[in-house]
């Protein structure tokens, strides 16, 4: 990214303000009618990135080139166009009115040119897929059998790109980033400026510092506290990784130890409610799920998941013998009860969310609430440097989101209108031979495949469009299938070849990437139990009675920890091929829907737990974590 002085900082600026003040304004007060609210949204956003951000590293660092200021016009008149011209486009039906020759254009520059945002700004990989699903839109008629569809012309082909208000650029998925997204962002950048972020990472030290392996199991909860706010793998890793990573190493944990650690707990902030990142606002327009109802469901899963990392680095910890973060280092409980009231923005959202606010409704009051909670601490005031770096960082985040929207809604557009989201989900079908588990874990793959070094949002918006048909076709309800994928969409992020988030705190650590991303990639194996225990138990996801769900909940933790244990190889003594076996056979049998395997589950769980127990004093502790 740019370091910007001068005029193009100031013009940063500006565009801030007026896009935190417009968009902060809509969600308390309404917004103009959808085709409008989406132009100015884009127009506000999508140039921006065309600044800040270089083609190449050869490309101008301090301001953008002659050719990003041309793009940026052509931004701004392609968004300009659809507002002037909304009357008129809202009456356009798709395929059957004729398109105008500047909107082929404009139209078709601002296809590319989103193309080319995503690629400067987030992820080559991104770009390139979306651009084969945009070659295939003029090449269907070339291929043969499920693939094939009717030939498009040029003028249609640009018009389901540009034109249609339900998909496209300026599709609902940019609504959603227009309506919802730009103001959760500015509530977490809110959050992270009047000192919440750092609230939390103290409050997770206090909490967990005195345990064994402390500082691991601080990053733990730092990680998933954080995550709430910032929605974001990659940011979720910098603000508190930059902490941890630093106290593990000092305390004796590898380089490449505690990246993973980090990395595997960052991922998970995006699956952890109130703010669920993106994906949980767009669940909701896909699902017609109430966003609260969702965020109330994820709650389980997420616990799950953290309760899977705490157990791995528990046992290591064990394992490696490792040390407390010191009584000194630690901050002390009346520091925490005196500030504790950070906690009251959480506590807002879901209020709000519970009394029956509309997400926008209850962001725009939980805003004004966050901003008069800084003056409760001389060092949180807010001067007008902090505000400005505020909004900055708002409209950076919200730039790429929608950049990301922007490219989604064209794949979708092509997706939905050619078939070709259909043909997967038949190839899936059929390849699952009538299988839940066979299907499950065809869409795992996949999700595995396309979300590598794709943005969450997107690789969600993409496979949950090619492969929720076929496990509605098992009778997996719309809400355990849209999770399903979105957890492994965020997963994805820590698998390589492409772990971004490995990659981010290797490069905090110092560590080796590649390497990072395999420890962390095993670290979180776990917590890629949880996505299969939710769809064959509803009780996860609270469908049943509070006795169900407990003892669903019971079994299900039992299962991770029994994974986790396995994995690391140690409970009370470092286990033997057969023990470690014997977990994984109970972690299997306790998630399966079936209280005899339950039973069984429990059983070799219990044995090999009081196997590992009673030959504790008679094996050695592996080399254990200096200070």
């Amino acid at each position: 990214m740019r370091s910007l002085t001068g005029f193009w900082n100031i013009l940063i600026i500006v565009d801030a303000v007026a896009a935190g003040l417009f968009h902060y304004y809509t969600s308390g007060f309404g917004s103009p009618e959808p085709r409008v609210f989406r132009g100015l949204h884009v127009l506000m956003l999508l140039p921006i990135i065309f600044i800040l951000f270089p083609a190449t590293q050869k490309s101008p660092q301090k301001r953008p080139s002659v050719f990003d200021l041309l793009w940026v016009a052509i931004c701004v008149i392609a968004s300009g166009y659809t507002i002037v011209q909304a009357d008129r486009l809202n009456q356009h039906f798709i395929g059957l009115h004729k398109v105008r020759f500047e909107e082929v254009v404009l139209g078709g520059l601002l296809a590319l040119l989103s193309l080319e945002a995503v690629r400067r700004s987030l992820s080559k990989y991104y770009a390139l897929t979306v651009s084969i699903i945009l070659v295939y839109l003029f090449t269907c008629h070339l291929l043969s059998g499920v693939f094939y569809f009717s030939a498009f012309s040029l003028d249609r082909a640009v018009e389901i790109l540009y034109l249609p208000n339900d998909d496209g650029v300026f599709g609902w998925l940019i609504g959603i980033s227009a309506e919802l997204l730009f103001i959760y962002i500015l509530f977490a950048s809110v959050m992270t400026t009047s000192g919440t972020g750092e609230y939390l990472i103290q409050f997770s030290t206090w909490l967990a510092g005195w345990a064994k392996g402390g500082p691991a199991k601080v990053a733990v909860i730092a990680s998933a506290l954080y995550g709430t706010v910032s929605g974001s793998t990659v940011a979720n890793v910098f603000a508190t990784g930059s902490f941890t990573i630093p106290l593990m190493k000092r305390f004796g944990y590898r380089p490449k130890e505690a990246a993973a650690i980090e990395a595997v707990s960052g991922v998970g902030g995006q699956i952890m409610p109130p703010i669920m990142g993106a994906g949980a606002f767009i669940m909701s327009e896909v699902t017609g799920i109430p966003y609260f109802t969702i965020i109330k469901v994820a709650a389980i899963p997420a616990v799950l998941y953290y309760l899977g990392i705490m157990f791995m680095v528990h046992f290591i910890a064990l394992k490696r013998g490792a040390k407390a973060v010191p009584p000194e280092e630690r901050p002390s409980t009346r520091l925490i009860l005196k500030r504790s009231y950070f906690f009251l923005p959480f506590a807002s959202i879901i209020g709000f969310l519970a009394y029956g606010y509309s997400p926008t409704k209850a962001a725009f009051h939980s805003i004004w609430i966050t901003l008069l909670l800084t003056f409760l601490d001389r060092r949180t005031w807010l001067n007008a440097r902090k505000i400005l770096e505020m909004l900055v960082s708002t409209l950076r985040s919200a730039a790429l989101i929608a950049a990301v929207l922007a490219c989604a809604g064209m794949a979708l557009s092509v997706l939905t209108r050619t078939g070709l989201a259909l043909a997967f989900n038949q190839i899936l079908f059929s390849a699952s031979q009538g299988i839940l588990l066979v299907a499950l874990l065809l869409v795992f793959a996949v999700v595995s495949i396309v979300g590598t070094g794709i943005p969450t949002t997107a690789a969600y918006i993409i496979c949950v469009t090619v492969s929720a048909l076929v496990l509605s076709n098992f009778g997996v309800p719309a809400l355990a299938a849209h999770l399903f994928v979105f957890y492994y969409a965020v997963l994805a992020d820590l698998t390589p070849p492409d772990a971004v988030t490995a990659f981010a705190a290797a490069n905090i650590a110092g560590s080796e990437p590649m390497a990072t991303g395999f420890e962390g990639f095993k670290l979180g194996i776990a917590g890629f139990l949880v996505p299969f225990a939710f769809v064959f138990n509803p009780e996860l996801l609270l469908n049943g009675t509070i006795v169900q769900i407990i003892i669903t909940f019971i079994m299900t933790s039992i299962a991770v920890m029994c994974l986790a244990a396995g994995i690391i190889g140690h409970l009370f003594t470092p286990l033997s091929f057969l023990q470690r076996l014997l977990l994984f056979i109970a972690a299997c049998c306790a998630i399966y829907p079936s209280r005899l395997f339950d039973l069984v589950g429990l059983g070799l769980a219990l044995l090999v737990f009081m196997w590992s127990y009673t030959t504790r004093d008679r094996e050695p502790v592996e080399a254990p974590i200096q200070n």
